[in-house]
């Protein structure tokens, strides 16, 4: 106050504490008279406030690390000392690595936030870079995530055994329905050629030759669906592929695992329904649809393939005119070993992997269905972008 009234009247600001309490005080003099007016305005939660983020660092539970412009630590928290600088093999006043130094000098230069993950030894850290440009340092906040990321790469694998598992589960049932297949040409092929051994009848044996080619084409065809199947299952990666072509081949595959004589297969194909994907895996989707579709017929009814494209989208659907499904069963037949099937006809598992599959893609799934109406089971697909040259 004093200061105030010896000074040359411009107002002085100070902070007291007054009974505890902090306040912003303004004393503002009068020069023609022997008086000052003081403003205050109590601060005391601001003060905490600010005084409890110069603690913060110290009191984060994650590493929090700040390096200046040169490269060098010039501060760490407890819990970075023992976790990142240690993997760091730094200290107080030592240079980070280049690998850090790097987003250091393009926080600072852009003056912007950066998020990235860095992997150190054994760990991995999300890491958060705050540019201070004023002072030319930089704070880091590393959060540890490895478990976070070992429980995404544990989910990933086991989603990768059910769709194994599922793939096993139709192996057996395609093997079973190829052999069954094979066999019946097969004793054609042997009976006609016992009989030709001993027959001296040149037309019949004729005849009977024509019907032993016959039988081979047929083996030799079921054998080519297989190795076609077995070879595109090899190939997971993705590739533009024709949702007409997917179709297709997994009525082929059908065919060796269902009854389809008394099933009308209607096809309404785009002229191109080109999206990007594995083909193995939507060929097992499709298959999936195909044959529950034909369970839900008894093996006798009507199937629709039906692809469509758009501007902004390709899609394909399976259409059958079977039994159709209540909402309660809806709703959980995408659950992982839920099934409608009598024991022994299904795993439960299908339609859970196909959904995976699905997701994997980023492509959505509609499912429609009404009981004594049939099912419609609808794969939407972004479109692929042609290039413009």
């Amino acid at each position: 106050m004093k200061a105030a009234l010896e000074g040359d009247g411009t107002p002085i600001s100070k902070t007291l504490i007054f009974e505890g309490c902090v306040y912003n005080a303004t004393f503002v003099p009068f020069s023609n008279e022997d008086y000052v007016i003081i403003y205050g305005v109590d601060i005391t939660e601001s003060q905490k406030e600010i005084e409890n983020l110069a603690r913060f660092p110290e009191e984060n539970p994650h590493s929090v690390i700040r390096v200046n412009d040169k490269g060098n630590v010039i501060f760490a928290n407890d819990p970075a000392k023992k976790q990142i600088l240690l993997e760091l093999n730094s200290g107080i006043g030592q240079k980070v690595p280049e690998i850090l130094q790097k987003t250091i000098d393009e926080c600072l230069k852009n003056d912007k936030y950066i998020d990235i993950d860095h992997t150190l030894g054994e760990r991995i850290y999300a890491c958060t870079f705050v540019p201070i440009k004023e002072h030319s340092y930089v704070n880091i906040y590393g959060v540890d995530i490895t478990e976070k990321i070992d429980a995404q790469n544990e989910a990933e694998k086991t989603n990768q055994e059910l769709i194994q598992a599922e793939k096993m589960a139709s192996l057996g049932v395609v093997i079973s329905g190829i052999a069954h297949e094979i066999r019946n040409p097969l004793q054609v092929i042997m009976a006609l050629s016992e009989s030709i051994v001993d027959d001296d009848d040149l037309p019949r044996i004729q005849g009977d030759a024509h019907e032993i080619v016959e039988a081979s084409k047929r083996i030799s065809e079921i054998v080519n669906d297989l190795s076609t199947h077995a070879r595109d299952a090899r190939t997971t990666g993705n590739s533009s592929i024709n949702l007409n072509d997917i179709a297709d081949k997994s009525m082929e595959i059908s065919k060796h695992t269902r009854n389809l004589s008394s099933i009308e297969v209607v096809k309404q194909y785009a002229d191109e329904a080109v999206v990007i994907g594995s083909s193995s895996e939507l060929t097992q989707v499709i298959t999936n649809f195909v044959n529950n579709a034909v369970d839900a017929m008894n093996d006798e009814g009507k199937l629709w393939l039906i692809t469509k494209k758009s501007e902004d989208k390709c899609s394909i659907s399976v259409k059958d005119s079977g039994s159709g499904m209540d909402e309660a069963t809806q709703k959980k037949i995408f659950d992982p070993f839920f099934t409608t099937k009598e024991p022994g006809k299904g795993t439960g598992l299908g339609l859970h992997v196909v959904r995976k599959i699905i997701e994997k893609h980023e492509a959505k799934l509609e499912l429609k269905s009404k009981l004594g109406e049939g099912t419609t089971f609808t794969i939407i697909f972004p479109t692929v972008k042609k290039k413009s040259h």
